[in-house]
């Protein structure tokens, strides 16, 4: 019988077993919460009831996290001339432009909204942007950070919906975030949401990083585990060895 397989070694061997399994089910259970935040971010709330914008985000607020694609509701008044066209959005398998016309939300203290009413092959085709009073429900999400730059900044094509775009086609200030129209406006198509609701490469980091971390633990505890049963066998190994050797006489 091996000695690392003694019946006094056993307790050892179940400790380690004990301890490794601990340490991938921590792991897998971090790496399973990382995934819920994940999924979290980008719920489906199609069906949830829409509530008031500023029931969800002040006009001077950072983006609530929590709250992307949430459907909101908002009163106010249009400002066609802030309209602009966000290039590179696709529907049903074709490219084209979302076209998007802020709002100057009531209760907002002057600032306004961009809100995407719909999906347009080009901005030639898309339909004149609405004038008067305004009465939106839409998906809630924050502003794109792709880092595209804009390379004709005098005209109304945009390459993402950012706010340092944005804002130079107002005079309002802006709220941190964006709308999307639950119903495309007359003449335009449906803008594809899940070009939009992603979750942030941050969402759940500090869950993943556990996980990793106990993944390491257990393998450093299989690593000792291994050791620790070498060493039972050395001592056996060398006296094998030993007993190998040819005996010399001396005279």
């Amino acid at each position: 019988m091996p000695v690392a397989l003694h019946p006094r070694y056993w307790g050892g061997h179940l400790l380690a077993l004990v301890l490794v399994a601990l340490a991938c089910r921590l792991g897998l259970w971090q790496l399973d919460s990382w995934q819920a935040h994940r999924e979290a971010e980008v719920a489906d709330f199609s069906d949830v009831t829409p509530v008031p914008l500023l029931d969800v985000i002040g006009p001077d607020d950072p983006f609530p996290g929590d709250k992307v694609g949430r459907p909101v509701e908002l009163s106010g008044t249009w400002v066609p001339e802030g309209t602009v066209y966000i290039e590179g959005r696709e529907h049903d398998g074709e490219d084209g432009f979302w076209a998007a016309t802020p709002v100057e939300v009531d209760g907002g203290g002057g600032s306004a909204l961009y809100v995407v009413r719909g999906w347009t092959p080009s901005p030639a085709e898309a339909p004149a942007p609405p004038v008067g009073p305004a009465e939106v429900t839409a998906y809630f999400e924050p502003t794109e950070g792709t880092n595209a730059s804009d390379p004709d900044r005098t005209d109304d094509v945009l390459p993402q919906v950012r706010t340092a775009d944005l804002v130079q086609h107002v005079d309002q200030d802006l709220f941190s975030g964006f709308g999307i129209a639950r119903e495309p406006f007359a003449g335009l198509e449906e803008a594809e949401l899940d070009q939009v609701s992603q979750a942030s490469a941050f969402t759940g980091l500090k869950n993943f990083l556990y996980g990793i971390e106990w993944f390491v633990f257990g393998g450093f505890a299989a690593f000792i585990w291994w050791r620790w049963s070498r060493e039972l066998a050395a001592p056996r190994e060398r006296d094998e060895d030993a007993a190998d050797e040819p005996v010399t006489s001396t005279s």
